[in-house]
């Protein structure tokens, strides 16, 4: 609630971007609409601040953070919105970009207190759930990075695995979603627009959301001029 993120999409990724209410785009088959939102609104955040026992101190301050991201530009940039927007609502956000490496093996072994990075094509297929959230994939074993652990988000995942039938499946990832949306290991942000510069012959495309290359299976030249 202290994070505008309409403010980030619009100013440092230069409006190239959708808002996530999900770890799943809008349009995907499994995505639950009807889960928890966060709407920027720092008067809200800073009674959520005062509620959880981090009052403003005598210097404003009510608690300090470090964030690790990577060194790479809008990394940094994002990072130091982040700071900006923060320090309103009295938190101190200590910044630590970090190479790759360092990053990956840092955020493996749960040396982190929060971490921006960014999913590539992760959210393809609802096992993703499972890969990023069930207690049995912390890292090395998964992408458990935050070790979240919640015994009904295991079990759904171990059944969203095996479940063949994709309107059971659907229902399944829903519940996870509404549960994820709750407990926040980690808040979406946003989900960058896939864009494509191609030639007029090639006839228009169907882009998918998740930034995956099926829609050239279905690729046909346009001939007429």
């Amino acid at each position: 609630m202290a994070t505008d993120r309409e403010a980030l999409i619009r100013y440092l990724l230069r409006g190239q971007a959708k808002l996530a209410g999900g770890a799943l785009p809008p349009d995907h088959w499994a995505a639950e609409p009807n889960v928890a939102q966060y709407p920027y609104d720092p008067a809200r955040a800073e009674q959520v601040l005062d509620a959880a026992g981090f009052p403003r101190k005598q210097d404003g301050i009510r608690a300090h953070l470090t964030l690790k991201c990577s060194t790479e530009e809008q990394a940094r940039l994002i990072g130091a919105a982040f700071q900006e927007q923060w320090r309103r609502v009295g938190i101190q956000l200590e910044l630590r970009p970090l190479e790759l490496a360092t990053l990956f093996s840092d955020v493996a072994k749960g040396n982190f207190q929060i971490t921006y990075q960014r999913w590539v094509g992760a959210n393809t297929d609802p096992d993703f759930f499972e890969y990023a959230f069930s207690s049995k994939r912390f890292p090395p074993d998964g992408a458990n990075r935050g070790h979240y652990h919640n015994a009904r988000v295991d079990a759904l995942t171990d059944q969203i695995r095996v479940e063949m039938n994709q309107e059971r499946r659907k229902a399944l990832c829903s519940e996870v979603q509404k549960i994820l949306a709750d407990d926040l290991p980690y808040l979406p942000l946003w989900f960058n627009d896939v864009v494509s510069v191609h030639r007029r012959s090639l006839c228009p495309l169907d882009l998918p959301s998740t930034g995956n290359y099926n829609f050239l299976t279905s690729l046909h030249p346009n001939h007429s001029r």
